[in-house]
């Protein structure tokens, strides 16, 4: 059995170690140069092991060909991974970013209006994990202040600085949804701490928490016309 096949799409020149790169443009680190939202991706059918892809979807208009490119070229139970800017920053609005991206999209893929996706997708995408890369110093600042980092994730703009989902590719239609792990952490590649309701990075004091939610109350009552 030959050695694994695995893709960087839009890798620009930081393509991974160990991938066979695709972008719009050349560059040392690009082995095909192609325009990844038209053209068909130089690979047989279920030929590609793992798809990777950072920072690249919210440049483009639409990404059913890339979806329906990378269903085609994966074997069943490939690994798709894409990293994007999280829609709750600043970051997803700078220019060039076409859409922001949360994990509404693809709870919306790959769970809640799945079938519907079948024609572009020709199977399923396994939702694995959502993960939120929060640097330490926002960790503990919430901390400091009473503010779950959980909860944060949820209601507060600008916590997280890059927002990841692992696929499982799936030929068979029959298999049930699944629901993602929800994750944190400090890099990309660095450790992932699942996300809990009673554990989530340096979780606050009750009695701080309590303090947190007079403040915010008090706040709420003054701005009352």
């Amino acid at each position: 059995m030959g050695s694994a096949l695995r893709v960087d799409l839009g890798c620009g020149n930081v393509k991974r170690d160990g991938f066979v790169g695709i972008d719009q443009f050349a560059g040392p680190r690009v082995d095909y140069v192609l325009d990844l939202t038209t053209d068909v991706y130089p690979f047989p059918d279920e030929s590609v092991d793992e798809v990777f892809s950072a920072h690249f979807l919210e440049h483009i208009e639409s990404p059913d060909h890339v979806f329906s490119e990378i269903s085609r070229i994966c074997r069943d139970g490939a690994r798709i991974e894409f990293w994007t800017p999280y829609a709750f920053t600043n970051e997803a609005f700078l220019y060039g970013h076409l859409h922001g991206i949360t994990e509404a999209m693809w709870n919306h893929i790959g769970v809640a209006h799945r079938d519907e996706y079948i024609p572009m997708l020709k199977g399923r995408w396994q939702l694995e994990r959502f993960v939120y890369v929060v640097d330490e110093v926002t960790i503990n600042d919430l901390a400091d202040h009473g503010v779950d980092l959980d909860f944060a994730l949820r209601y507060f703009k600008g916590v997280v600085q890059e927002f990841g989902v692992v696929i499982q590719f799936r030929r068979d239609l029959s298999i049930a949804a699944a629901t993602p792990e929800r994750c944190h952490a400090t890099s990309r590649f660095g450790e992932h701490h699942p996300l809990d309701a009673q554990s989530s990075g340096r979780v606050a004091a009750p009695a701080r928490a309590a303090r947190v939610t007079t403040r915010i109350r008090r706040l709420a009552r003054k701005l009352r016309p």
